[in-house]
């Protein structure tokens, strides 16, 4: 017979819907920003037939948003 008792905590998993939020919301800027950077770069240095910049500061800011995501996941 498994009863709560009235006075006995309850125990929730430990999800927060805004850390999750929060955490995404950093990828995106860190993803948008690094491409925006390359962009800018490729732009600044004329580079119209390959955009070296933009390619590379793309990949390294997916790697580096999920480098964020999964060093704060793992926190707990």
């Amino acid at each position: 017979m498994n009863t709560l008792m009235p006075n006995s905590p309850k125990k929730r998993p430990d999800f927060s819907t805004a850390k999750y939020l929060s955490m995404a919301t950093y990828m995106a800027v860190i993803i948008v920003a690094g491409t925006l950077g390359g962009r800018w770069l490729d732009q600044h240095f004329h580079l119209t037939k390959f955009p070296l910049f933009t390619l590379l500061l793309s990949l390294l800011s997916v790697f580096s948003a999920m480098w964020y995501f999964i060093r704060d996941f793992m926190k707990k």
